[in-house]
């Protein structure tokens, strides 16, 4: 199969692929800015990104440089913020360890924060032609269906197996368009629900299609179950401003900045048990100006339902940061907050 399949791959590939601003780049920070910002993520949202990311940080030396609350500000909204945090880290060490150059080793690559199998084989592959495969979702899907693997994603056996036929079936003369094509043809034709076989090059060498199994492969089993948390969203005036707090180092969303919350049981209190429990967790006296729709925001193993409340502070100062609606741009709010400031009816609400 395996010259054949070369052959049919990378000709689609040369006439279909995508014009994406990293692509027939000898650049190898494109690649690697591509890879860490599209891990987790579909090209239509990373692109935007993308473009962000190389206007301000343009090289690795730029991106060195940078101070991690403007990192975390231009991420806002991505989601999966170690891989931003870990971003940064790992420009200070190729610049101070490695004089700005991507280590085109394996093992150090895999040594650097933020780097695993995946994005090492991907950066090293299609920058620097080294003999890797990569196994990214849209590949364990093409290759599954190829040969009709129908054991459970989520196990590790299923993994290894996934990950020996990519290494078997790499083209090493050209590891990195290989990769491009194979990758490029789980995202534009062996789609997850409704494969587009008509158009797939590789159609007379599937397994699956040949048997009709194409919608049945590959399995994976439902994910375990996500944590459910509630909350009440404080958006607390003071002096015609926001009070805005920033979490901590480490865990979930470190670092980032955020409205005040209470987490509850239940989003069924009243409003004087909301007065009075931000009185007793917060020492403060607030009026509730308005009530918010119920929103939710899922996490990887969070389902968060919130509703925002807007209050204002009926006694004693704010000793927290305050901003207006025209600064909040200047912070790394979260996405589940931020998604707060696009409601209309916050807009009807202030502008009445």
């Amino acid at each position: 199969m395996g010259n054949t399949l070369h052959d049919k791959l990378q000709e689609w590939f040369k006439k279909n692929q995508r014009k994406l601003p990293w692509r027939n780049q000898s650049n190898w920070y494109k690649t690697y800015l591509s890879e860490i910002l599209l891990q987790q993520t579909q090209v239509e949202q990373g692109l935007p990104y993308y473009h962000k990311f190389i206007n301000q940080y343009p090289d690795i030396w730029s991106l060195s440089q940078a101070e991690e609350d403007e990192i975390l500000r231009l991420w806002s909204g991505l989601g999966y913020y170690a891989r931003a945090r870990n971003m940064l880290k790992t420009a200070k060490i190729i610049v101070t360890t490695y004089d700005g150059n991507f280590p085109d080793n394996w093992q150090e690559a895999l040594r650097l924060p933020g780097i695993g199998p995946y994005s090492a084989a991907a950066i090293l592959s299609i920058s620097f032609n080294k003999p890797f495969a990569v196994v990214d979702g849209n590949v364990q899907r093409v290759l599954s269906r190829l040969f009709t693997f129908r054991d459970d994603l989520r196990l590790s056996a299923t993994q290894k197996k996934i990950t020996e036929t990519a290494d078997t079936l790499l083209n090493k003369q050209n590891p990195g368009t290989h990769n491009e094509a194979l990758m490029e043809l789980g995202a534009l034709v062996c789609l997850p629900k409704n494969p587009v076989c008509e158009q797939c090059p590789l159609k007379l060498l599937c397994k699956a299609y040949g048997s009709n199994l194409q919608k049945e492969i590959p399995f994976k089993s439902p994910p375990a179950k996500k944590k459910l948390v509630k909350q009440y969203i404080l958006l607390m005036q003071y002096k015609d401003k926001f009070i805005v707090l920033q979490r901590s180092a480490t865990g979930l969303l470190a670092r980032m900045w955020e409205f005040p919350y209470l987490e509850v049981d239940e989003l069924n209190l009243s409003g004087n048990q909301i007065r009075e429990q931000i009185l007793q967790e917060m020492g403060t006296k607030t009026e509730i100006k308005g009530v918010l729709k119920n929103m939710s925001h899922i996490y990887s193993h969070i389902r968060l339902e919130y509703v925002p409340l807007i209050l204002k502070l009926v006694n004693g100062k704010s000793v927290h940061r305050t901003l207006g609606f025209e600064e909040m741009d200047s912070i790394a709010l979260h996405r589940a907050h931020k998604k707060i400031l696009e409601l209309p009816e916050l807009q009807h609400f202030f502008n009445n």
